[in-house]
């Protein structure tokens, strides 16, 4: 999972550094307290050293997989989810990759190395570098004033790449959350990322060197609820060959995702599952599908998109083709993406989140759990910043586009692999909205 912006950034294809609309309060905000994501939703930052000695263990057994395997999702596994409304649920967890097509290894190479502390004085930046603990040749390159471009906005940092690998993970955590802070550093706002705990998954058959795999184990630092890494240009260059370089891109750009499945048998109760997932008038649409699958001997298991708005079923596990810039159409983002779940035919204004707040305020209302197939999801910060939109489906599971660009594609996942795509040391506070009359 990467970063967001413009260009051809790859922090900019996978993150919410695009999806943020600054400092205004949400018209939501008025409509009463926002509901917090409850604590077994978010996964908690780990110990450093227990991080360090666990990554350790998982980048090892990378090297050990058979590289001619078929792919991050050879090794899976079925999980029942809880019962409700919505039926019988399970699913096989998957890991989803960008098409080798919309990589672009040059540009991403070629990525500078900056840090831009904009609004910081010279005593503020000094008390950063000091509160961060760093030792020896990095803290004094990094204290020494003539390796900094001072202006009256703003301090911009240039560090060698032996300075970045230098750093130990919990100054890196520390500096670059001062740094996502701050704007105009992409890398660090919103880095590649994967879930705490998910490491396994995330370099699983990855079928790179060893020494790229160790270099990243280095540079990756926990934030919030999320392994991040935001120094992937450094290991880029570090890759001798092509065919690696593509490979490591596709690699850290993977995204937590899950095939989703309900279970019908003789004794299913297709009424209480029509009136669950035939919500926006479709009820015609799903009970024929669902009545031939209770009479079928034994019972069947079906994917949960047959039984989604065609929208859903249109998109879902696919990459939107790049647009030109200057060009008429819009690419598709979260909040585009939330409000267009029931319409046969999307509505591209929706891909600005003043529209979303506009529409949500005239045709929707605020909710709390039990929630419903379609509801809306708002994820922001406590300042009131709008993060991400995505839409429920059932028992914890959502839809999601986490990215305004090409690279990023509908998947459905889990709520706590989505927070891991926007990781923050904060909590992130969640709203749910549901469309009138549905």
């Amino acid at each position: 999972m990467a970063a967001k912006g413009s260009g051809g950034d790859l922090a900019q294809e996978a993150k919410v550094a695009s999806h943020s609309t600054g400092e205004d309060a949400d018209p939501e905000e008025r409509q009463g307290e926002p509901v917090r994501f409850l604590t077994p939703r978010l996964l908690w930052l780990l110990p450093l050293l227990l991080l360090s000695i666990v990554l350790g263990g998982w980048f090892l057994r990378t090297q050990k997989v058979n590289p001619t395997a078929t792919g991050p999702g050879a090794v899976s596994y079925r999980v029942a989810l809880p019962t409700g409304p919505w039926g019988e649920l399970d699913y096989v967890p998957i890991s989803i990759e960008p098409p080798e097509e919309f990589l672009t290894v040059s540009v991403q190479m070629s990525h500078p190395l900056v840090w831009t502390f904009k609004g910081y004085s010279v005593a503020a930046l000094n008390e950063l570098i000091a509160a961060s603990k760093l030792k020896g040749v990095e803290r004094d390159w990094l204290m020494d004033q003539r390796n900094w471009e001072i202006t009256p906005e703003k301090i911009v940092v240039r560090p060698p790449p032996d300075l970045v690998v230098g750093m130990d993970t919990a100054a890196r955590r520390h500096i670059y959350g001062g740094l996502s802070e701050c704007g105009d550093n992409a890398l660090q706002e919103a880095p590649l990322s994967f879930r705490v705990g998910g490491a396994t998954d995330w370099f699983r058959e990855s079928a790179l060197p060893l020494s790229a795999l160790d270099l990243t184990r280095r540079l990756i630092y926990p934030r919030g609820n999320a392994l991040c890494l935001s120094d992937w240009p450094v290991i880029l260059q570090s890759i001798d060959s092509l065919e690696e370089r593509r490979r490591f891109l596709k690699v850290t750009s993977r995204q937590a995702s899950i095939l989703l499945r309900l279970q019908m048998n003789q004794d299913s109760d297709v009424d209480a599952l029509v009136a669950y997932w035939g919500r926006g008038g479709r009820n015609k649409d799903i009970r024929p599908l669902l009545q031939s699958l209770k009479q079928v001997e034994g019972g069947v298991t079906v994917d949960v998109s047959h039984l989604l708005p065609r929208f859903v079923r249109a998109r879902i596990y696919n990459y939107p083709y790049p647009i030109e810039k200057g060009a008429k159409t819009v690419t598709p983002n979260c909040f585009w993406t939330a409000m267009n779940f029931f319409n046969d035919t999307p509505v591209d204004k929706y891909v600005d989140p003043e529209q979303m707040r506009t529409k949500l305020a005239k045709d929707y209302f605020p909710v709390e759990e039990p929630l419903l197939m379609g509801d809306v999801l708002l994820l922001s910060r406590a300042n009131g910043t709008l993060v991400h939109a995505a839409n429920y489906i059932a028992a914890d599971v959502v839809l999601t586009k986490n990215g305004a660009l090409h690279t990023q594609p509908w998947i459905y996942t889990k709520m706590e692999d989505l927070a891991a795509c926007y990781p923050s040391d904060e909590p992130l506070k969640l709203r749910s909205y549901r469309r009138k009359g549905f």
